[in-house]
């Protein structure tokens, strides 16, 4: 039995609470939720067995009104009430339980073995068919106390950047600064864009939204890295982004690594979706990551700082253009660090770049990329490792406030639970400085 919840976000998070079960003596009893196409031919479930004989947690997918994969997470369940937890990427999920509320992982659907060949959560036209359903097919008694979908900030946050002007200068909204930050899922592609803000004088974390990408072929990408700002000169919201939820009609990371955006609507805030397009591989050197962009206003140009995957490292240079969106060429030659998390700011009135890589966060001159020394911070992120691949969002503030520098950044360990090079990322870290 399926029992209507709500609709399907294909970035959103969904969760059943079972609070108590009985064993039934005829048959296997199941108990859960599904995101499935109307008519439920097409059918993505999560649920939790409740026959001692085949106990725990499945994935079972439908296509045709077939079973054509399904695979056990866990072979035990909970001893008392518990809630289980799916995070939609669009066209894979990853899936947790809670318990007296500690979250532990239990599975997820590799990208590589994603199911949008039964339903595909991304597609504006198969979301728009699709429902959010609690299933049951107990032969016992089974007691859920409640079922709900969300937006989140996933299992970890990453690749915080200040949202900005078109100069760098923050873009402050009822005395709170704003910054993009990548929602984590289990992998590098299943994460998207989310939006957070905080009062720089606490450190009041609040998540605002979400962002998505239209690049035209009928699917909501989850690209993200990004650097949002607001251009002042035409009234536009612009981003360069990452395209980890792949380019047009192309599925995996392609061209430049880049893509454009643009949105007349301010994005901060909700659910929101920018129209994308690919950044071409004339247009900026090489394969490149972690953007920011801005008017050079002494220059008269764009300037993009941005790493560069190379055979043999990730480094970072600075290219300038006539257009944001235009053909880029480069200001000076590649420096030879690794270099992630690049982003640009001006202090005292001189423009900074920082960066960071295999070490801690570090700052170079502008625009020769000169390195210029280690950032001084009392408390490295990930304290007493190397920070890693981190970002520094440094921000200077107006008068007022308890600090004229803030900077907001994070550390990188994984989700308990999650093995491997996934990245899910861990805490957060917020600094002052005069």
């Amino acid at each position: 039995m399926s029992f209507y919840v709500g609709a399907v976000n294909p970035y959103a998070t969904y969760e059943i609470d079972i609070h108590s079960w009985e064993y039934g003596n005829d048959g296997e009893s199941e108990v859960g939720f599904e995101l499935a196409r109307m008519g439920l031919q097409d059918r993505v479930q999560l649920f939790a067995c409740l026959d001692s004989l085949k106990e725990g947690i499945y994935l079972r997918i439908y296509k045709d009104g077939l079973v054509e994969r399904e695979e056990r997470f866990s072979s035990s369940l909970p001893d008392g009430s518990f809630t289980l937890r799916a995070q939609l990427y669009g066209n894979s999920l990853g899936a947790f339980i809670e318990e007296y509320g500690h979250t532990s992982f239990l599975g997820y659907v590799p990208i590589k073995k994603n199911f949008s060949e039964v339903i595909d959560f991304r597609s504006v036209e198969e979301a728009a068919e699709a429902t959010f359903n609690v299933i049951s097919n107990s032969c016992g008694r089974v007691e859920v106390a409640g079922a709900r979908s969300y937006l989140s900030t996933g299992i970890g946050q990453a690749d915080i950047r200040l949202i900005s002007y078109e100069d760098l200068s923050p873009y402050m909204d009822q005395n709170r600064l704003w910054f993009t930050f990548s929602c984590r899922g289990i992998d590098i592609n299943q994460s998207v864009q989310g939006v957070l803000s905080l009062d720089p004088s606490v450190f009041d974390i609040r998540f605002e939204g979400v962002i998505v990408f239209d690049h035209g072929d009928g699917l909501l990408r989850n690209d993200y890295a990004s650097h949002l700002f607001y251009d002042r000169r035409e009234k536009l919201w612009k981003a360069y982004a990452c395209d980890f939820g792949g380019t047009a009609y192309t599925e995996l990371r392609s061209g430049t690594g880049l893509v454009t955006a643009v949105s007349s609507k301010d994005p901060r805030r909700g659910f929101s979706v920018m129209k994308a397009r690919r950044v071409e591989t004339d247009h900026v050197l090489g394969h490149n990551e972690d953007p920011c962009i801005f008017y050079d206003s002494q220059n008269k140009k764009w300037r993009l700082l941005t790493s560069v995957l190379t055979s043999k490292s990730i480094t970072s240079g600075i290219f300038e253009s006539e257009e944001w969106d235009g053909k880029f060429t480069r200001v000076a030659p590649l420096i030879s660090l690794n270099s992630t998390g690049t982003s640009i700011q001006k202090i005292g009135g001189k423009y900074y770049a920082f960066m960071g890589g295999h070490g801690n966060l570090r700052v170079h001159a502008y625009p020769s990329l000169e390195l210029l020394g280690e950032m001084d911070l009392d408390l490295q992120p990930h304290w007493p490792k190397a920070a890693g691949r981190v970002w520094a969002s440094l921000v200077p503030l107006p008068e007022g406030y308890p600090y004229r520098y803030v900077l907001l950044t994070m550390d990188r360990p994984n989700f308990p639970g999650i093995t491997g090079a996934n990245w899910s990322y861990g805490g957060l870290y917020f600094y002052g400085a005069d």
